[in-house]
């Protein structure tokens, strides 16, 4: 019960802070933070896959309402939702695969980095291909890929390390 009510806890933060704050921010109109994929990035390995669509699904559509594009963010969080456990398993070691949970401090500063850019680049390419639609502004495409990617890793990790045990 504890560890559903700390999810649910980082769910409506991490959604608040996307609808209120981040969502107004684009840095030189490209980059836009989506810190809300942290909450999926987090499920440790040994979650069930249907308890994590679940969440990323909700969260998806919670900031699809709020912001008004309509299956954007639910689709896009879904699909790596569905993706964490088996990406998860590249960077973990084999001796930990039932219960760890992706951190700092578990996997390192080096594989948490890669974890992280893989996932958060996973969703960028996913969100704004689903925003978008169409690739014909590929450069424009790529650009808000790469800028949106890199700025929330750096939240990512800016987060992590203040949510440090």
């Amino acid at each position: 019960m504890e560890i559903f009510v700390r999810r649910l806890i980082w769910f409506v933060v991490l959604c608040l802070a996307q609808v209120l704050v981040l969502n107004h921010i684009h840095v030189f109109h490209y980059a836009t933070p989506l810190l809300f994929i942290y909450f999926i990035m987090k499920f440790p390995i040994g979650t069930t896959k249907w308890m994590l669509l679940l969440w990323g699904f909700f969260m998806g559509l919670i900031i699809d309402i709020f912001t008004n594009i309509p299956g954007v963010c639910a689709a896009s969080l879904t699909a790596m939702s569905f993706l964490q456990p088996y990406l998860l398993q590249l960077f973990i070691p084999k001796e930990d695969y039932s219960t760890l949970s992706p951190s700092v401090k578990s996997l390192g500063m080096e594989t948490f980095i890669k974890y992280a850019g893989t996932m958060t680049t996973l969703f960028c390419i996913l969100f704004y291909t689903f925003e978008t639609f169409n690739l014909f502004s590929f450069w424009d495409w790529l650009l808000r890929v790469v800028c949106s990617a890199i700025i929330t890793i750096v939240l990512i990790l800016v987060l992590e390390n203040f949510n440090k045990n």
